[in-house]
């Protein structure tokens, strides 16, 4: 599949040189052929620009067209022309998958549109789901359809109602429930929706040159990193989170409630009802249960002062309300035979390092229901390796969020931490987004590789 001659609606330009005075001079020549050949696709520029060597000092800019690329690169917008100012190491990735919370309807839209990768590998999914669901998942994740246009304009701009979750027009009255929304919110499709679009924005990466160094999911993350990791396969991997979610969406009703304190003080005010659903850092654990027992321990905390925050969730995951369907968990787990994985990734049920043993042992997808999810644990693992970026591989800022409010010392100073997939109400097209981020990556010193970036497109090298 090719696209037109002009290419992407969206390009990075990658310069880089020696030394910061042999960038400036880079920097002027770019410009000054951009203004002499306006017939020039921008395409073809990025196309070129991209097999030069990467030298040690870098720069990058995503733009839209050649005018748009000339008015930042005119008048050097720092906020636009991104730089590094020390020479960068070589640096490998480590990608996070998300879990709940940040999805929203039209994810990745526009990447559906233009990346046959990306569209290629969504397609597989929902064709792989449909006869567990009943239904095709991109009618769920894209109601208005996958050739309607996507949010998300040039500019930038963030939706302040849709980031402080309003949406109603009239001042202080709620928004009318949408039912399109409302259905992606039901756990039975949430899942398998959020395990597709996760895995066909890891198969993108991929393709473009991000092998990961290591991996590590959050909750339902994990079931898309085990599948990166070859644990499962894609049909196996798929059909198990289905069916999982089916059976999720059939227990009570739960909640789940953030608490800015140390796992220590969290378990000691769980009681008989509630159970400690996840430990996000030091400080930074989350409490699940029935909604009533969630409600009285937010109440009581906050009568405290304590800042606490209920999570958008139907159900308490990762506590004792999963336990009814954790042998049938983990009976069908047992019928897939999993496999050693590949990649290395780290378990949410332990912290640290997956072992052969524990990814072939389908009671631990059962532990991984109950359990909590102990996400700060691998944060310190990961950490370990100086030399790894962060890159969160689904919907929105969850994971990159936790990643930064996390590290100290010298970790902090250090630590890159990077989004892919634009939270919702970030109006920037998914296009520019993610290329902004694949910008920062090579600007750390992550290595990119040129035949995937412009696999799908028939590219000219010119002589700039």
């Amino acid at each position: 599949m090719t696209q037109p001659a002009q290419g992407r609606s969206w390009q990075l330009l990658m310069l880089s040189a020696e030394n910061p005075a042999a960038l400036e001079t880079a920097t002027d020549a770019l410009t000054r052929w951009l203004e002499a050949n306006p017939s020039a696709a921008l395409a073809d520029v990025a196309f070129t620009l991209a097999g030069k060597p990467a030298l040690p000092l870098r720069r990058t800019l995503v733009a839209s067209n050649r005018e748009d690329a000339l008015t930042a690169l005119r008048a050097r917008d720092a906020r636009r022309l991104l730089g590094s100012i020390q020479p960068v190491p070589q640096r490998s990735v480590a990608m996070m998958f998300s879990g709940l919370g940040d999805h929203y309807l039209d994810m990745g839209l526009a990447l559906y549109q233009t990346e046959p990768t990306f569209r290629a590998a969504l397609d597989h999914c929902a064709q792989a789901l449909q006869p567990h669901l009943g239904l095709d998942i991109r009618t769920v994740i894209y109601p208005k359809g996958t050739s309607a246009q996507p949010a998300g304009a040039p500019g930038g701009k963030m939706d302040l109602k849709a980031m402080l979750g309003r949406g109603g027009a009239t001042p202080g009255a709620p928004a009318a429930p949408d039912p399109a929304a409302q259905k992606l919110n039901r756990t039975r499709y949430t899942q398998p929706a959020l395990f597709a679009i996760e895995y066909a924005l890891a198969q993108l990466l991929l393709e473009w040159g991000l092998k990961p160094a290591a991996l590590v999911g959050y909750s339902l993350g994990e079931y898309v990193a085990a599948c990166v990791a070859g644990v499962f396969s894609l049909e196996d991997a798929l059909a198990l989170v289905a069916r999982r979610a089916l059976l999720i969406d059939e227990l009570e009703a739960g909640a789940m409630l953030a608490v800015p304190l140390p796992e220590t003080e969290a378990r000691a005010m769980l009681g008989a009802q509630l159970s400690l659903a996840a430990v996000n850092g030091p400080n930074l654990s989350v409490v699940s249960g029935p909604v009533p027992a969630v409600a009285a321990l937010e109440q009581q905390l906050a009568a405290k002062g304590v800042a606490v925050r209920r999570l958008p969730t139907t159900h308490a995951f990762h506590s004792t309300m999963m336990e009814p369907i954790r042998d049938r968990v983990v009976e069908m787990a047992r019928g897939l035979h999993p496999n050693p994985p590949a990649l290395p990734y780290l378990s949410n049920v332990t912290g640290t390092w997956m072992k052969p043993e524990e990814a072939t042992d389908p009671g631990y997808w059962g532990r991984h229901l109950c359990q909590a999810v102990r996400f700060g644990q691998a944060l310190s693992e990961l950490r370990n390796d100086a030399d790894k970026v962060l890159l969160e591989v689904g919907p929105g800022l969850s994971l990159s969020t936790l990643a930064l409010q996390t590290a100290a010392g010298p970790q902090a100073a250090n630590q890159v931490v990077l989004p892919s997939l634009r939270p919702s109400y970030d109006r920037q097209p998914d296009l520019a987004y993610l290329l902004g981020s694949i910008a920062k990556l090579w600007l750390a010193g992550v290595a990119l590789d040129r035949d995937g970036l412009f696999r799908h497109e028939r590219r000219m090298e010119l002589e700039l």
